[in-house]
């Protein structure tokens, strides 16, 4: 353990849920429109269709999908394979440093399999970019490359993974939204979609894929950054270094080091946390490799399930307390709340209201909207 992290201050794990929810926008709504929001928080969770939008009405004063959808409609906006190998949202200004740190590692290990099959990934990646030049169905793409360079392999959503990181392909909706359903869009290469930016040195990606990780969710932990990036430490420490003049070093109450900016809003933990409620796949969730800070462990089965889903949670006090679901008829639209544990009478009043202004949000184009605590 170096000096720096024996004098660094402690930080309680309430002190970092404040922190956390500081960050990601969560002690109080704002008003920022829609790019400069992901920005700050990072990146936006897509696998679930409706999860943008609902991460982004419970984090901005008066967000309406209109927002959203001129954004990606303009481009400024993008979806993409990313982090985890999972579809995020993120800004067209941030894609391909995001594309770098993140998609490398796996061109990496497709370069090393397909070379020794006689295929140059250079001219794979040339032949999707050209084809591409408009939107095109993954399957289109696919048979494109395929019938000039022959089988790529076995296992197509593998190959698809790998063709799409070395084309830059991103998601291009119709209409430019998602609302419910919609996942399997077509596809366009990057550099005819995003006007202006290119791709740029590793270095460069991984200190952007830091930045906006550290500022979006620190104090956090080398290990909590590789989470996030879908990275191995090895790679993020360099990075870290780099920015090591705007750093700052704390530790966790287990003496793990975290890194800071030191600027960046660390609330006392006695700051009042309001009721709120986070989509599916919700990117504060799934960012850190411990998440005691969010989830408390004994929750943690209830979130987290074996098929993969990571449930809309309600936040209480800042913690994960319970899940919700929108039942949607064509006359009614509710959205019923499922505390883990009894909630005190004005917890229960605003869960409800803050349900009631969700179910709205959700399905306006019904007559009557409600919430139901369980």
């Amino acid at each position: 353990m170096s000096r720096a992290t024996v004098d660094a201050p402690v930080l309680s794990i309430r002190e970092l849920n404040r922190a956390t929810l500081a960050r990601q926008l969560l002690l109080q709504r704002v008003k920022l429109d829609a790019v400069t929001a992901i920005e700050r928080i990072a990146a936006l969770q897509a696998q679930w269709s409706p999860s943008p939008y609902v991460a982004l009405w419970t984090r901005l004063l008066g967000f309406r999908r209109e927002e959203l959808w001129s954004a990606l409609e303009a481009h400024r906006i993008v979806r993409a394979r990313l982090m985890r190998g999972t579809l995020h949202l993120v800004s067209a200004r941030d894609f391909y440093a995001y594309a770098v740190a993140t998609q490398d590692l796996q061109r990496g290990a497709w370069n090393r399999m397909q070379v020794g099959r006689g295929i140059d990934p250079q001219e794979v990646a040339r032949l999707a970019v050209a084809f591409a030049r408009r939107p095109r169905a993954k399957e289109d793409v696919l048979a494109h490359v395929v019938e000039r360079v022959g089988a790529l392999g076995p296992y197509r959503w593998l190959v698809w993974r790998f063709v799409s990181a070395h084309a830059d392909l991103v998601s291009a909706p119709p209409g430019g939204r998602w609302d419910y359903g919609g996942t399997d869009a077509p596809y366009v290469a990057a550099r005819h979609w995003i006007r202006g930016e290119r791709r740029p040195s590793e270095d460069d990606a991984i200190d952007l894929l830091v930045r906006r990780c550290v500022a979006a969710f620190g104090p956090v932990g080398v290990d909590d950054i590789a989470k996030f990036g879908g990275q191995v430490p090895a790679r993020i420490r360099p990075a870290l270094a780099r920015l090591a003049p705007e750093l700052r070093m704390f530790v966790d109450e287990q003496h793990r080091t975290l890194y800071d900016f030191e600027d960046a809003p660390r609330p006392d933990a006695d700051v009042d946390a309001p009721i709120r409620l986070l989509p599916r796949y919700d990117e504060v969730l799934i960012a850190y490799q411990r998440r005691d800070r969010i989830v408390p462990a004994r929750h943690r089965p209830a979130i987290y399930s074996k098929n993969g889903i990571i449930e809309a949670t309600l936040l209480v006090d800042g913690m994960v307390a319970g899940t919700w679901t929108l039942q949607r008829g064509k006359e009614e639209a509710v959205v019923n709340v499922h505390p883990f544990g009894r909630l005190g009478r004005g917890e229960k009043t605003a869960a409800m209201e803050e349900g009631e202004r969700l179910a709205r949000f959700l399905a306006p184009e019904t007559k009557t909207w409600g919430a139901r605590v369980a």
